[in-house]
C-alpha cells in the first residue's frame, strides 16, 4: 500500500479508536472521512476492500463514544437546534407525501440527510467548549490543506475542461464545491494569523498562496464573486484592535490572488459580464432560466416536489434545461421542500447570523472577549461568504459542510457561555478564599 494510503488509514483508525476515550476525536474522525475520503483518487482504491462505508464506521464510533461519556455532554435542546430537526422532517414529508415520488437517488439523499442530522445532534453536544471548537476548526483547516496538497499531486485526469475537479470528499467532487470549502479555510486561517505570534503568522501566510492557487485552478466564477462580496464584510466587521492587521492582510490577499491568476482564469471571469449582458452564459445570467422554471414548478407544487426531483421535473417547464440543477440553494429549497421548507430555511440562516452577533455581545467587556471575539468574527465572515455568495449561484442544500457551518454558532455560543460560567465560578472561589 502507498505511504499516502497508510497515512490516511492511520488517521482514520486512530481517531475512531480515540473516540471511545474522548468523543471529540469521534467528531474529528468523522470530519476527516467527510473531507478527504475519495474512492476515485489513486490512494482511495485501497479503502474499497476494508472501508466500504467509512462515514458510517466513523458515525458508529462517534455515537458509541458519546454514549460512553454521556454524563459529560449537555442534552438540552436550543430553539435553533430544534429548527434544524424540523427541517429534516420537512425534507421527508415533502419527499414522501407532497412530492412526485422517491426514486433511488432520492432515497440515497434522504439517507444522507438523516445521517447528517444524526451527526449534528452529537456534534452540538460534544463541541461544548472552546478547546473542542478549536479542534473542529483545526480539523477543517487540515482537511483543506490536505485537499490542497491533492490539487498539486493528482494526475491530469482530475482536470475537467482545464478546471481542477473531483478531489476531496463526496461533497467536493465538483470544482465549485471544493473551491467554496477552500475559501472558507482561507478565512479561518486568516483568523488564526490575526491572533498568532509573528512566527506563526508567517507560517499561516505561507500556506495561503497554495490555497488561493488551488481555488484559481478550479476557475470558479461563483467563488470569485463570493470573495468579492465577503471582502467588505471582513473589513467593516473587523474587531477593534485587529483592524489595521485585517486591512493589511486583505490587501495582501487581493494582491496575491491576482498575482497568481493566469489568462485562462481571467478569461473565464470575463464571461460573467458577457453572461449578464447577453443572458446566454449558463454559468451566469443564463441561470435565470432555471429560476424562472422553478417559480412555475413552485406554483404547481407549493409543498415541494421532493428531494432530488427538481432535475427530473424542470424539463416540463423549460425543455432546454431538462435534467439540470437549480444553480441556487434557495431556489432548490422552495422547489423541492416547498413553502414551509424555504420559510424555515431562511429562519435558520437568519438566526445563524444573529447568533454570531449575539456571541460578540455576550462576551463584550468580559475576560472572555479576547478569546472568543476572533472566532465569532471569522465564523460570521464564513457564513456571509457561503450563504450569500456561493449558495446564491450553486445548490448546496444537501451539502454536509453547509449544515456544519450553520451548527457552529450553536457550538461557539455554548462554549462562550461555559467560559463565562467558569470565570464567574472562579471569581466566587477566589473571593471565598480571600475572605
Amino acid at each position: 500500500m502507498p505511504l499516502t494510503g497508510l497515512f490516511v488509514y492511520f488517521v482514520f483508525i486512530s481517531s475512531f479508536a480515540a473516540a471511545l476515550w474522548k468523543p471529540i476525536f469521534g467528531v474529528v474522525g468523522y470530519l476527516a472521512v467527510y473531507l478527504v475520503y475519495n474512492n476515485y483518487i489513486w490512494w482511495g482504491f485501497t479503502f474499497r476492500q476494508t472501508f466500504m462505508r467509512p462515514s458510517y464506521i466513523a458515525s458508529i464510533f462517534l455515537v458509541v463514544g458519546a454514549l460512553l461519556h454521556a454524563n459529560e455532554l449537555k442534552w438540552s435542546f436550543s430553539r435553533r437546534e430544534i429548527e434544524l430537526y424540523i427541517f429534516l422532517v420537512l425534507i421527508w414529508v415533502a419527499s414522501l407525501f407532497s412530492g412526485i415520488g422517491v426514486e433511488d437517488e432520492g432515497w440515497m439523499y434522504l439517507e444522507k440527510m438523516t445521517k447528517v442530522f444524526v451527526f449534528i445532534f452529537f456534534f452540538i453536544r460534544i463541541v461544548n467548549s472552546l478547546s473542542h471548537y478549536k479542534s473542529v476548526i483545526w480539523a477543517l483547516i487540515l482537511g483543506g490543506i490536505w485537499i490542497t496538497y491533492q490539487a498539486y499531486t493528482v494526475s491530469e485526469g482530475r482536470f475537467s475542461e482545464g478546471r481542477l475537479d473531483s478531489i476531496g470528499g463526496l461533497d467536493f467532487q465538483e470544482a465549485n464545491g471544493m473551491a467554496a470549502f477552500l475559501a472558507v479555510i482561507v478565512i479561518f486561517i486568516g483568523m488564526k494569523a490575526l491572533e498568532a505570534s509573528w512566527w506563526k503568522t508567517v507560517c499561516y501566510i505561507l500556506v495561503i498562496p497554495f490555497l488561493l492557487n488551488a481555488i484559481i485552478m478550479t476557475q470558479s466564477r461563483a467563488i470569485f464573486l463570493g470573495l468579492l462580496i465577503a471582502t467588505p464584510y471582513v473589513l467593516v466587521r473587523s474587531p477593534h484592535g485587529y483592524r489595521k492587521k485585517t486591512f493589511l492582510f486583505v490587501i495582501l490577499g487581493i494582491v496575491l490572488f491576482f498575482a497568481l491568476t493566469d489568462q485562462k482564469f481571467i478569461g473565464r471571469m470575463e464571461t460573467i459580464e458577457r453572461g449578464v449582458i447577453h443572458q446566454r452564459d449558463e454559468g451566469a445570467m443564463g441561470r435565470v432560466r432555471f429560476w424562472e422554471a422553478s417559480l412555475l414548478m413552485f406554483r404547481d407544487h407549493p409543498l415541494g416536489v421532493g428531494v432530488k426531483n427538481f432535475e427530473k421535473l424542470v424539463g416540463s417547464y423549460d425543455p432546454g434545461i431538462s435534467g439540470r440543477d437549480a444553480h441556487n440553494t434557495y431556489v432548490l429549497c422552495y422547489s423541492e421542500i416547498g413553502i414551509f421548507g424555504i420559510a424555515l430555511f431562511i429562519i435558520i440562516v437568519g438566526e445563524a447570523f444573529f447568533q454570531v452577533r449575539r456571541i460578540g455581545l455576550i462576551v463584550k467587556n468580559t475576560s472572555c472577549e479576547k478569546k472568543i471575539i476572533l472566532h465569532s468574527y471569522a465564523l460570521g465572515a464564513v457564513l456571509f461568504f457561503f450563504l450569500t455568495g456561493y449558495m446564491m449561484t450553486h445548490s448546496s442544500l444537501y451539502m454536509e459542510i453547509m449544515w456544519i457551518l450553520l451548527s457552529l454558532p450553536i457550538c461557539l455560543e455554548n462554549a462562550a457561555k461555559r467560559m463565562l460560567t467558569e470565570d464567574i465560578a472562579q471569581i466566587g472561589e477566589n473571593s471565598r478564599h480571600g475572605n
